[in-house]
């Protein structure tokens, strides 16, 4: 059988290249959605063997390189899927590094944390939305790292909060924030943060760790 042949067939049945997942560059990868094709493929009767196949599409960021979506025909194990289908759910990922849009599951490995690019789409509005934001309050619901470093090598969570500002009702809403090591501690549930936010525009919320450390620090309630 030629090379071809064995490629083709690989994809129809949810294989992935032997040589991507020995060779291919570690990254991390969010999954946004995966739909089974309804095909499932086993070695024996056991269920710990039987494989779903998938289409994955990912979001997948490689170190030091602006994030992109790839996707995947990949078979996945049954027992696997659930976790796999949550929201959020974050998996390592092998990129060919020569064409970022061939990628592949790996399920062997923890995911690995990353460096964001340089010059992302948001590197300048979070300095510019602490300058000239208004003043608010967080309230933190739920926070989990995310496995990503920004340039400057802190550690990016992803975080739940209320946010309270006068002259509007307080919302919900989701972020991604660095978090330096010394406002760790100030993530659990409950803790209430000087913020700057954007009125009307959710999404726009950053955590002013600099003052709440200096607030945790002199005692200061929230």
């Amino acid at each position: 059988m030629t090379v071809g042949f064995m490629d083709k067939m690989r994809s129809v049945v949810g294989g992935v290249s032997p040589e991507l997942m020995q060779n291919g560059t570690l990254a991390w990868g969010e999954v946004v959605s995966v739909q089974m094709t309804g095909m499932s493929v086993s070695r024996g009767d056991q269920v710990t063997t039987q494989k779903q196949v998938c289409n994955i599409t990912l979001s997948v960021i490689m170190d030091n390189t602006p994030p992109f979506q790839a996707s995947v025909k990949q078979g996945i194990p049954v027992l696997v899927l659930p976790q796999l289908s949550s929201p959020g759910a974050v998996v390592a990922v092998r990129v060919n590094p020569a064409s970022h849009q061939e990628v592949a599951v790996d399920l062997s490995v923890e995911p690995p944390t990353v460096t964001l690019a340089a010059g992302g789409p948001n590197s300048s509005s979070a300095a510019e939305l602490l300058a000239t934001g208004t003043a608010a309050r967080a309230i933190i619901i739920q926070s989990q790292p995310l496995g990503v470093r920004n340039q400057a090598g802190v550690d990016m969570f992803a975080l739940m909060v209320t946010i309270r500002c006068d002259g509007m009702p307080p919302y919900q809403t989701k972020m991604g924030n660095p978090v330096p090591p010394n406002g760790l501690p100030l993530l659990y549930p409950g803790s209430n943060l000087p913020a700057k936010v954007r009125p009307g525009q959710q999404g726009q919320c950053i955590i002013d760790w600099e003052s709440a450390v200096a607030e945790a620090t002199r005692g200061v309630p929230g």
